[in-house]
């Protein structure tokens, strides 16, 4: 009976690791496709104007990413998932050498926390990180 329920333990316990792992790699993902459209408009226009819808739903991304990255520090296997996603989505602006180093300055990006869909356009400190996590990745 122990055996059956440590048995059944560790399965929940690997099941949500697993959920865990794709949802930090969908989030990695979404990140690194707004990490490429925002870098793209940035290079053409030199600024990030958040009141483009598609620089707005980037920025949005970005902030889910910064929020779920906080939510996750410490988590290594989520760390890995995410970065695997970021890389895998970001149109080789982020590679497996400057990934790190990026997914370090999205965490320490405070100009992305409690960053809402109706106050995002409005803030300065939004575009400033944004500008300066899109500076880091200037080729």
């Amino acid at each position: 009976m122990c055996v059956a329920a440590l048995a059944m333990t560790s399965c929940g316990m690997m099941q949500s690791a697993a959920g865990s792992n794709t949802a930090a790699q969908a989030t990695g993902k979404a990140c690194g496709t707004a990490v490429q459209g925002l870098y793209s408009s940035y290079k053409s226009t030199g600024k990030v104007d958040l009141t483009v819808g598609n620089n707005l739903t980037n920025a949005l991304a970005l902030a889910t990413a910064y929020t779920e990255l906080q939510n996750n520090k410490g988590n290594d296997a989520y760390r890995r998932a995410f970065t695997s996603g970021l890389i895998a989505s970001s149109a080789g602006l982020i590679t497996s050498a400057n990934a790190g180093s990026f997914v370090d300055k999205l965490m320490s990006s405070v100009g992305l926390s409690n960053v809402t869909a109706d106050k995002i356009s409005q803030t300065a400190t939004t575009a400033a990180a944004i500008i300066t996590l899109l500076n880091a990745l200037k080729q």
